[in-house]
């Protein structure tokens, strides 16, 4: 079956013949039990040349076989990989989908300078809109401020209760 090439804002859960190109722009392994050793997911950011960017997850048992090929930072053409309703708490993008591979899924590794996709992006808001932003689960909001002497404020996590201890990742700066 042949797939067409589709943008990550263009994604739905209903068709299967889509090839995305994207760069993985962050990546990291997740373990839902944190004294275990296992590895139950390896997620990605990954990010399309319009600067659309979607959650994307490779779970337990399928890791062997992307781990090596996906790289933090390349650039990869992937088709045959499902999408779903994203509707996890401290979601990394806002987007309302998620990609998971599958053992169907196809990874083809692209040259640099093929397609212009950034390296990185990020959604900054105004330091006014984070007390919108205080107590939701649907969005991880990590706070970095440039402050100069006369400025003080607290931050505060928005880890997980799960992964966070108590009086950690709460600071107050100066």
């Amino acid at each position: 079956m042949s797939t067409t090439k589709t943008y990550i804002a263009n994604i739905d859960t209903k068709r299967r013949d889509r090839t995305l190109t994207v760069r993985i722009t962050r990546m990291w392994e997740v373990k839902y039990n944190p004294t275990s050793e296992t590895t139950d997911s390896l997620d990605m950011v990954l990010l399309d040349e319009q600067g659309s960017q979607i959650h994307a997850l490779i779970k337990k048992d399928l890791i062997p076989h992307f781990k090596e090929v996906a790289k933090e930072g390349s650039v990869y053409m992937i088709s045959h990989f499902g999408v779903g309703n994203n509707k996890r708490s401290y979601q990394q993008v806002q987007n309302d989908s998620i990609i998971w591979f599958n053992s169907f899924t196809s990874l083809k590794f692209e040259p640099e300078g093929l397609v212009d996709i950034p390296k990185h992006k990020f959604n900054f808001q105004p330091f006014e809109h984070l007390a919108e932003r205080n107590n939701r689960k649907d969005i991880l909001t990590v706070l970095h401020k440039s402050l100069d002497s006369s400025q003080e404020w607290k931050i505060r996590s928005t880890r997980p209760p799960h992964l966070r201890k108590e009086g950690q990742y709460t600071s107050q700066m100066k």
